[in-house]
């Protein structure tokens, strides 16, 4: 399809003009009678950083905690430490012998 920004409204031809008429028309494939939320810039670095502070608060459990202190919810929070979680949960626990240490000739 060959599309002239011309062709497009206002408020289309504004999101053309910065990613392109290609891209837009890929956007209107994919999303085309939808409504799409484009967030903030300053939004997207506030969260990448909050993120990364409940990320490092994290102790294992203290998932209601951190919610609460972020105004977030819990399942939320899980979403947020996942790879964190699973990194704790591998760890043996402090002073915990295994296997290995009773094999060792």
């Amino acid at each position: 399809m060959d599309l002239k920004i011309e062709e497009l409204r206002e408020e289309q031809q504004q999101i053309a003009e910065v990613i392109g008429v290609e891209a837009y028309l890929m956007l209107t494939k994919r999303f085309g009678g939808t409504s799409i939320y484009i967030a903030k810039a300053e939004e997207i670095l506030q969260r990448k950083s909050r993120d990364e502070k409940i990320r490092n608060e994290f102790n294992g459990s203290n998932y209601s905690q951190l919610a609460t202190k972020y105004g977030l919810t819990e399942v939320w929070i899980r979403t947020i430490v996942y790879d964190k979680a699973e990194e704790i949960k591998k760890k043996p626990i402090e002073g915990q012998m295994n296997l290995n240490d009773y094999l060792k000739p």
